[in-house]
């Protein structure tokens, strides 16, 4: 008698311990789709044209580029971002500390390393308007041509590349370019 009575109670602690399992399975689910939904909306703020990283937005900081705003992590500061908030603060681009939460919610690389600049959006021109600036420097026209490239970091190494080349410009496809994920 005691030994059905343990059975039935064992029983029940089984169906007790199914539901919690399939209660957390639930839960994980709900816990993934919020997860899935933050990151969708994170991926709204995040600007067009931005630089990540130190060595990145150092190299920015050398060129003669408009810089809108640097980004950098609130707290410490060690090794080379004292250099480019020096830089910054030289050449008075506005910067702004933030927490490092924020700083990752607005990465599209995941790599930001305590730093993201953002820059004006890039300006396209016509193939007429390459011809002429070569023209206007004297120079027979250096241009580069690129298709099927799908790296972002491969594309902006390509052009850095033919910029110190001397490359008077670059054309890519308007479609099936490479996209920031």
């Amino acid at each position: 008698m005691f030994l059905n009575w343990m059975m039935n109670k064992l029983k029940k602690q089984g169906e007790i311990m199914k539901d919690n399992t399939n209660y957390k399975k639930n839960r994980k689910k709900e816990v993934k789709q919020s997860y899935n939904k933050f990151n969708q909306n994170k991926t709204k703020n995040n600007f067009d044209d931005q630089v990540e990283g130190r060595n990145s937005v150092l190299e920015l900081l050398e060129t003669d580029k408009d810089i809108n705003k640097i980004y950098i992590t609130r707290g410490e500061k060690q090794g080379s971002i004292n250099k480019i908030i020096g830089r910054a603060k030289g050449k008075e681009i506005v910067l702004v500390e933030i927490d490092k939460s924020k700083l990752d919610a607005m990465s599209q690389t995941g790599n930001h390393q305590g730093v993201i600049a953002i820059v004006p959006p890039f300006e396209y021109c016509d193939v007429e308007d390459i011809l002429q600036s070569a023209k206007n420097k004297n120079d027979e026209p250096f241009i580069l041509i690129l298709d099927g490239i799908e790296d972002p970091h491969n594309l902006g190494a390509i052009i850095r590349t033919a910029e110190t080349a001397g490359v008077h410009g670059v054309i890519i496809p308007k479609r099936r370019a490479c996209r920031r994920k």
